[in-house]
């Protein structure tokens, strides 16, 4: 049987070039796209047991307000799966930073 397959990823929603640019640096395996719908750069973090303290200090430094991030997980699973397990880095996660969790949920 077919395992699904589960990424996670920090999400900063709106950010200025400025922080886009300063997250890419300080933050193990970030990037950002341009997002134009919000006028501002989509920052998006792998999310990882060894970044938590860096998706978290970029956090604080920056002032980026709680509804402007997420966390992303995104499940691809074979039609006969009913239930995935979250990485537990989620939950650890949101002890650092409680912001809302987004899902999107593929059948493969």
């Amino acid at each position: 049987m077919k395992d699904s397959k589960i990424n996670v990823n920090f999400r900063f929603l709106k950010l200025n070039k400025l922080q886009a640019y300063t997250l890419k640096h300080e933050v193990m395996n970030a990037s950002f796209v341009e997002n134009s719908e919000l006028d501002g750069f989509l920052g998006v973090v792998e999310l990882s047991e060894f970044n938590l303290d860096e998706i978290n200090d970029f956090y604080v430094r920056q002032q980026v307000a709680i509804e402007d991030c997420d966390i992303f997980v995104a499940i691809t699973s074979p039609g006969n799966q009913m239930t995935v397990d979250v990485p537990n880095v989620v939950n650890r996660m949101l002890k650092y930073i409680d912001c809302k969790l987004t899902y999107s949920f593929t059948l493969a």
